[in-house]
């Protein structure tokens, strides 16, 4: 009888067992199900069948904005002011035209806006033509803070400015104004935040947009006859995270301005899924009694599906398979992998919307130079032989847990990758839509540093803007501008960086979370109307806007857009002080004083307004 019992329960034991099985096994197949379904579903832009609204005929007869960038190619100041300035427009999708000085400038030709990326304004060869433009309607971008000549003082008045004082060194920002939409009476107050201004007193005419840390007028509109001057008394538009002031400043300048965006959220954690540290952390241990393997489970990616939720996020994990760091074949995932924790992790990713992106084999940088390798610790590949290799593995890795799933995000370790590297990743990753690297300046040459744009081989440049848990004033002023410029916030971290002394700062998790949710509440907050995305995602709105040629003109009563090489809802940033009164295939969102976010739904679409406000 005791044998009968014992059996029955082995047997039941077993029957659960194999409905445990059968149970993920099913689980299994039905991601696998729906995955093959996207695969097969999803297309790039650029394949996908286009429209046009006009014809070569018909776009000839319209005349878009077409803007003038004066700039001295001698001095580095104005040369990197002119390079963010064409970096601006050309996302705008502008037109315009870059003159060095000695050049003579087409001011009886009336552009809509010329922009001076130049301090010294007796470079343009006399002031009288430029104020004889602005006179008779034209626009006029002052964007360096002048130096104080003949020339100066021949326009200054006309500037709005009735004192002049001395050069001062200052450091942070207050905006008066939302020249940065989401952001009027808000202050950066930050050291790297710098300028170079010159202390001046204005008239009753000039609309301050800005002011330097110290109080003084830093950005102001002044209107003179039947134009209008924007003046920038300061240094910091030569940097590219400033790139969202220089779109601001040029859409409060040009009435009814409009330009594509992206309106894109995304978020990244690098190194995740990976294999997790084994052993305790003293500061973990003291506040959770859990190792780090336990902590990251139960502690550390609860919170992050919290934060998802509470804060419409979709996770883009850049996957490794192993922390080794070998850099010559064999690469055997099957030994030195844990696919139960790719499984457990990455099931729960796609589950919450996500995406498993590639961040490599291991963290080795995909660089044969040896000098970028050094820097960060890493060996350096001999060959691209290896390189493949390691990529192949990684690929079978995630499909033998993931059959057919499409990697379609490439995140370089450490954002550094060679040209070498960036070679191998689309013959060894069919999928490929984009690499995420790094937006921000990086003064060694080390990093991968991308703008948004379409390579030669038809992968997407989709660079990450800011990092962390703890941000800083300057890492906001970053997403701001980004915000602004290109309509994006892109942000990554990594789940060990609480793990790290210096990344974390030494702090608790309880205080990097409440910062990173502090971060986030604030882009909500002030940016409500992104779109939440995957980095895949994400590349192929980038990629909508970057094949794409809108024309947008500009009637009494309206704005009219035709959009060219069109595949699909395009979004548009809209600054006027009109009241919008009908719309036509097109869906307009207010999103700040003045400002509207537009969703353009076919090639052709009409605003009309009736009046200003």
């Amino acid at each position: 009888m005791k044998e009968s019992k014992s059996l029955k329960r082995i047997g039941a034991f077993l029957l659960f067992v194999c409905l445990l099985t059968a149970l993920l096994q099913v689980s299994r197949s039905e991601l696998v199900f729906r995955w093959d379904k996207s695969a097969q579903s999803f297309h790039k832009p650029s394949e996908l069948p286009a429209t046009n609204a006009l014809s070569p005929e018909e776009k000839e007869k319209i005349r878009p904005e077409r803007l003038v960038i004066v700039f001295d190619p001698h001095n580095p100041f104005s040369a990197k002011i002119k390079q963010n300035a064409e970096q601006v427009l050309k996302g705008m999708k502008k037109s315009y035209e870059s003159i060095e000085i000695g050049k003579a400038v087409p001011w009886a030709e009336k552009p809509d806006a010329v922009i001076v990326a130049l301090p010294d304004l007796s470079l343009l060869g006399g002031i009288e033509p430029l104020e004889r433009y602005v006179a008779e309607g034209g626009n006029v971008f002052l964007s360096a803070v002048s130096d104080t000549n003949d020339s100066f003082y021949n326009l200054y008045r006309k500037l709005g400015i009735l004192e002049i004082g001395n050069y001062v060194d200052t450091h942070g920002i207050t905006f008066e104004t939302n020249v940065l939409p989401g952001y009027a009476n808000v202050s950066f107050k930050d050291d790297s935040l710098q300028n170079t201004v010159m202390h001046v007193k204005l008239d009753d005419r000039a609309l301050i947009q800005a002011t330097a840390g110290n109080g003084i007028p830093l950005m102001w509109k002044t209107p003179y006859e039947k134009g209008a001057f924007l003046v920038f008394n300061g240094t910091m538009l030569q940097e590219k995270a400033s790139r969202g002031l220089l779109a601001g400043g040029i859409a409060v300048l040009l009435p009814d301005f409009m330009y594509p965006v992206m309106n894109a959220k995304v978020m990244y954690l690098d190194d995740f899924p990976a294999p997790i540290r084994k052993g305790t952390n003293p500061a973990i241990f003291r506040d959770y009694q859990l190792d780090v393997p336990q902590f990251i489970k139960r502690v550390w990616w609860p919170d992050m599906i919290r934060l998802a939720r509470n804060y419409d996020l979709k996770y883009t994990g850049a996957l490794i398979a192993t922390y080794n760091n070998r850099v010559t074949a064999p690469f055997d995932w099957k030994r030195e992998a844990e696919p139960e924790d790719l499984l457990i992790f990455g099931r729960e990713l796609l589950k919450n919307g996500g995406e498993i992106a590639v961040h490599g084999y291991n963290h080795q940088s995909l660089t044969i130079d040896k000098r970028v390798s050094h820097m960060f610790g890493y060996k350096s590949w001999t060959g691209t032989g290896d390189m493949v290799q390691s990529l192949e593995a990684v690929k079978q890795y995630v499909h033998t847990v993931f059959p057919n799933y499409p990697l379609r995000t490439y995140v370089p370790p450490s954002n550094a990758l060679g040209e070498d590297g960036r070679q191998v990743l689309r013959q060894v990753l069919p999928d490929l839509q984009n690499v995420s690297s790094l937006y921000g300046e990086d003064g060694r040459g080390l990093s991968y540093v991308q703008e948004y744009e379409l390579a030669q081989d038809g992968i997407v440049e989709l660079p990450r803007v800011t990092y962390g848990y703890r941000i800083g004033e300057y890492e906001k002023w970053m997403m701001a501008n980004a915000v602004t410029s290109s309509g994006i916030f892109s942000h990554f971290i990594h789940p060990d960086d609480v793990l790290d002394h210096n990344r974390s700062q030494d702090a608790s998790w309880k205080e990097l979370y409440k910062d990173f949710e502090d971060y986030l509440k604030l882009v909500k907050e002030r940016h409500s109307w992104l779109r939440s995305m995957t980095a895949s995602e994400a590349s192929a709105e980038a990629e909508k806007i970057l094949i794409s040629e809108p024309v947008i003109e500009h009637r009494e009563e309206a704005l009219k857009g035709y959009v060219n090489r069109f595949t699909g809802d395009l979004y548009f940033m809209l600054r006027t002080d009109k009241r919008i009164a009908r719309t036509e295939n097109c869906d307009v969102r207010k999103i700040d004083d003045g400002v509207y976010l537009v969703r353009a739904e076919k090639e052709t679409f009409t605003i009309e307004w009736t009046e200003k406000k």
